[in-house]
């Protein structure tokens, strides 16, 4: 595949944007000012805390109208026909 020139408007516009784009990567970035995040001190709190015990219990066992038999189940045979 032979590849043609492309026309002087498009090389002038593909020169244009990678100036413009060089130009917007020099631009300073705006320094971010993380210091209105405070963390509250934990050890002045009054009355102390209490965490209640964690006591979730997760059921674990499958319900039996979930299960599948396996004396139904039946695999069906696949069969492949070459051209």
């Amino acid at each position: 595949m032979k590849l043609r020139r492309p026309r002087n408007s498009t090389l002038i516009s593909i020169v244009m944007f990678l100036v413009s784009f060089g130009f917007w990567l020099g631009q300073p970035q705006p320094v971010k000012n993380y210091s209105y995040v405070t963390i509250p001190d934990v050890a002045k709190t009054d009355p102390p805390v209490t965490v209640p015990a964690y006591t979730t219990v997760v059921d674990t066992t499958i319900p039996v109208e979930t299960t599948i038999d396996p004396s139904v189940v039946t695999v069906p045979t696949e069969t492949t026909v070459l051209p």
